[in-house]
């Protein structure tokens, strides 16, 4: 983002986040061969002007990703990138472009680089195939409206033409944009409305995401039509069918406490909101079985403004 928890899951005790994503991390990171494991991280002006970088390089050895999509790699060239993912064992990678707000893959196996596209977007994606998988990474401008539906528009052409022809897509990275499925809680998050309606009712109406002060969804709603599935979602839902509004704030991807405005956890409870996202065309979504925001341990408090998304998939 560029624009600026009990046994029972009370939300002024983090016990059941804690014990919920342990279990999770410690399911992702015992899958063996048999499963693909799949992350996304927006890793903030590049781990923070690198900063994080060590508590990054950390983490991500530990949850052991075959495959990585990396947004804001901030002055990283591709031959950067290459040379850093062996600090994580990816010998395989690939960049966007030769700098500014880069973005990234990287992978244990060969990287196919199909498309390198900036036309018509802010940022832009990357189209690779690795791993049997055409996976594209991408990073969409949360300025307005009408730029935002360009780059969906075109997200969703290319999905939509891969799926007719029989290839299983993974689309994943920092969409500034939410699910309609996330209304419920994303409503009742006043302060981040009263942060940000200011800022967007200087905008054309046209350009407003928020509207009669309550987020809207066009953008997610385009890209979900490609056809595509929200695996994080998805793995939710089945494990929470009714959600309470705290159990909801586990699907937050942004902003983490490093961030002055939500340095304590009270702070940040009402500023929580999902941008970030792996999505899957629907028979690789059938292969899911584990999909979530990691949200512990607390390291990731402190490497990027984002948490990270991995997913993983019966190969």
């Amino acid at each position: 983002m560029e624009s600026d928890r009990t046994a029972k899951f009370s939300p002024n005790n983090p016990i059941t986040l804690i014990r919920y994503t342990l279990f999770l991390f410690f399911s992702f990171t015992a899958t063996g061969a048999e499963k693909l494991k799949v992350l996304n991280y927006n890793v903030f002006n590049s781990h923070r002007h690198g900063k994080s970088y060590e508590a990054a390089v950390k983490w991500v050895n530990t949850v052991k990703p075959d495959i990585a999509g990396w947004q804001e790699l901030v002055g990283w060239n591709e031959a950067k990138l290459k040379k850093l993912a062996n600090d994580w064992h990816h010998p395989h990678a690939a960049a966007l472009k030769s700098g500014g707000y880069n973005i990234g893959l990287t992978s244990r196996t060969p990287i196919e680089v199909v498309a390198r596209h900036q036309k018509g977007f802010w940022h832009g994606y990357l189209h690779c195939r690795t791993a049997g998988l055409d996976v594209i990474v991408c990073h969409l401008w949360p300025g307005g409206v009408r730029q935002q539906m360009s780059e969906a528009n075109q997200l969703h052409a290319l999905v939509t033409k891969l799926h007719k022809e029989g290839h299983e897509v993974i689309l994943m990275g920092d969409f500034n944009a939410h699910a309609s499925s996330d209304k419920a809680w994303l409503d009742n998050q006043q302060p981040l409305l009263g942060r940000r309606s200011p800022g967007d009712a200087k905008k054309r109406p046209e350009d407003r995401f928020i509207v009669n002060g309550k987020y809207t969804f066009p953008i997610m709603n385009r890209i979900f039509e490609a056809p595509l599935h929200d695996v994080v979602r998805v793995q939710f839902d089945t494990k929470y069918p009714k959600p309470t509004y705290a159990q909801s704030l586990m699907l937050a991807s942004y902003p983490t406490r490093v961030l002055e405005h939500v340095r304590t956890v009270e702070l940040q409870r009402g500023f929580l909101e999902r941008i970030d996202f792996i999505l899957t065309t629907p028979s690789l979504a059938k292969r899911c079985v584990l999909a979530r925001v990691a949200r512990e341990p607390a390291v990731l408090e402190t490497i990027s403004d984002h948490y990270p998304v991995f997913a993983v998939f019966e190969r």
